[in-house]
Formats: C-alpha cells, sequence, structure tokens
C-alpha cells in the first residue's frame, strides 16, 4: 500500500468523491443522512484529518481503493474528534449533521466498545472504487491491516452499516463482534479479526 501523505487539494477532492460515490450507493448512514454533495464534504474533511497524519493509503498506484488505519495507540489526538466536529459544521448543512446524529443514536462506536482493549488496528474508512468492485480488492487492501495486528497479536477491528458489507468483510476472514438493528433501522455491524 502507499501512503497518501500531503497530498494536493485536487487529489484529495478526488478520492473524497470516490467515497461519496461509494457509500453513496449503498443503504447505510451516509445516505440516510446527506445526498452525494454532502457526502462529498463530509468525506473530504475527513481525509483531510488523516492524510494530514499520515494515515490514509491506497492500494497502489492507481488508487483502485484506499483505506484509513492505524493503532488504537496511535490514532489521531483526543481533541481531533472536536476540531473535526468544528469542520464538519462548517462544511455540511446543519440538518445533514443533526440526521447523522440521530440515525445513529444507540450505537456504542467499537472504540468505545474496546476502550479496555490494551491495543487493536483501528480500521476507520474503506473504499472501493465503484469500477474496481467486486473484483476481490477489499480483500487485497485489509491484507496490510491484518498483517500488522497480526505481527502484533492484537485484533483488527471495523464498524460497517449494511448486511451486505458485514458480508463481504466475513468473506476476508473477518467475523461479526457485535449485530445491532438501531432505532432508525439502520444495521449496524462491529466486525472483528483476532
Amino acid at each position: 500500500m502507499i501512503c497518501l501523505h500531503q497530498i494536493t487539494k485536487e487529489h484529495l477532492e478526488d478520492i473524497a468523491r470516490a467515497f461519496a460515490a461509494s457509500f453513496s450507493s449503498d443503504d447505510g448512514i451516509i445516505p440516510a443522512c446527506m445526498n452525494e454533495e454532502e457526502a462529498y464534504h463530509y468525506f473530504y474533511v475527513t481525509l483531510d484529518a488523516y492524510q494530514k497524519r499520515g494515515k490514509l493509503y491506497a492500494l497502489s498506484e492507481k488508487e483502485e481503493a484506499y483505506c484509513v488505519y492505524y493503532r488504537k495507540n496511535k490514532g489521531l489526538p483526543w481533541y481531533m474528534d472536536l476540531v473535526l466536529m468544528y469542520r464538519y459544521m462548517k462544511a455540511i448543512p446543519a440538518k445533514a449533521m443533526q440526521k447523522m446524529l440521530l440515525v445513529r443514536q444507540g450505537w456504542t462506536d467499537y472504540t468505545i466498545f474496546h476502550f479496555d482493549t490494551k491495543d487493536f488496528v483501528d480500521v476507520c474508512l474503506v473504499c472501493v472504487r465503484r469500477e474496481y468492485q467486486g473484483q476481490g480488492y477489499l480483500r487485497k487492501l485489509l491484507e496490510e491491516p491484518f498483517a500488522e495486528a497480526e505481527k502484533a497479536g492484537i485484533p483488527c477491528i471495523l464498524d460497517t452499516d449494511t448486511p451486505l458489507k458485514a458480508a463481504k468483510y466475513e468473506h476476508t476472514g473477518m467475523r461479526i463482534e457485535k449485530d445491532e438493528v438501531l432505532k432508525s433501522g439502520i444495521h449496524m455491524y462491529t466486525m472483528i479479526r483476532d
């Protein structure tokens, strides 16, 4: 994999559009809360924070797929959630942000669920560009985070929000650790490979 660090604004815009297109085609949280243009702004803000800290990766120079991952103990500083919330409020309509909070209501994120776990590989975001989906790129993309977790003897964890995505992650060797339908009707899964 290639670390995408300090990339140009245009390059980041292209990646954010790929994420928005991919996530907007699902039945999960993103399309329940915002349109594709709003999703683009959401991903732009999110990916900008991660790429500045060297946590955004492309599968290869062709950039068929992307992954944001890091070790729990080497992630973003605690205050970044506040910074991101401020940047989201500037970039995304308040109605979309309100929907995001309401749709996720009642969900315990895996990072909180695993607060007492000493360390794990945290896979925050995964995206296979639309034109490359269904060709085995997800499995290739997760090889590096899986290998890092295995070498350290720690789990690899992520959340996902549709049964189809959960099945795809199971196909890569992960298992469902937590399965819950939220009040909003969104199905949330915590996936783990240990």
